[in-house]
């Protein structure tokens, strides 16, 4: 049997936070952090070096894309997954290039989350 993922998540509404890692539940992963801005996702990232990482777009002191691009700068091939409400085609594109594993599109739901799961099962056997 395979290692059991796991998760970093960051998002700066707390009520978002909490829904995720319900969320989360319903997945075979172990939540290891949670952030509230995209320095503390930076800094999660450098401790404990997740499985998979969900990062919201936008958030306080550094976006959710700004975090990206500094694990990016330490860890080329980190599966992250990029949420956001905002589907603005430049930040899409940004992020994709960025070579994010996915982008989900809030309001959050447990059919949006899987995939991103099932892909990491696929690319990590």
């Amino acid at each position: 049997m395979s290692k059991v993922p796991t998760v970093m998540l960051a998002d700066d509404e707390e009520p978002m936070r909490m829904f995720l890692v319900g969320l989360l539940k319903h997945e075979e992963c172990k939540v290891v952090a949670v952030g509230s801005d995209g320095q503390d996702a930076y800094k999660l990232y450098q401790q404990h070096k997740p499985d998979i990482t969900l990062l919201d777009i936008n958030m306080p002191k550094m976006n959710g894309v700004e975090a990206l691009r500094k694990i990016r700068e330490d860890d080329k091939d980190s599966f992250i997954c990029m949420i956001s409400a905002d589907t603005f085609p430049e930040v899409i594109r940004e992020v994709a290039g960025l070579g994010v594993a996915g982008f989900i599109v809030k309001p959050l739901t447990q059919n949006k989350l899987h995939p991103i799961f099932e892909k990491y099962k696929k690319l990590n056997g």
